[in-house]
């Protein structure tokens, strides 16, 4: 067992988006990774898939995910369930930062835009 505080965790950063590894591969876990991130008001996750589940917990803030053609409200309590594969992206609409946890059934994660291609992750 690790028990690890997450203020020693480290923090990785990619244009208004904060983003620590809870747990991965990297740190013992096996088949699933947590993600914590905080996006600053008026930036986005790029448009992305990756081939495992996604649960996004939201905890703070307000914005939009689009997926599927459609745009879901999100806000502190929001749970969102995403298939393998699924495109979709995260947007803060609000003037407070938008605050989530990611957990991928999957580690590590490969994460591609919607052509295909590769974004590499500084995580």
């Amino acid at each position: 067992m690790q028990v690890r505080h997450v203020d020693s965790i480290p923090v990785f950063a990619l244009p208004g988006i904060r983003h620590q590894t809870l747990a991965s591969q990297a740190g013992g876990i096996q088949a699933f990774e947590v993600w914590q991130q905080t996006l600053a008001p008026g930036s986005a996750t790029p448009l992305h898939r990756h081939d495992c589940e996604e649960v996004v917990v939201f905890t703070g803030g307000e914005g939009i995910m689009h997926h599927a053609g459609t745009e879901t409200p999100c806000a502190a309590g929001t749970v969102l369930l995403c298939q393998p594969n699924e495109l979709h992206q995260i947007v803060n609409t609000g003037g407070e930062p938008l605050t989530l946890y990611g957990i991928l059934s999957g580690s590590p994660v490969p994460v591609v835009d919607a052509e295909g291609r590769e974004i590499p992750l500084p995580w």
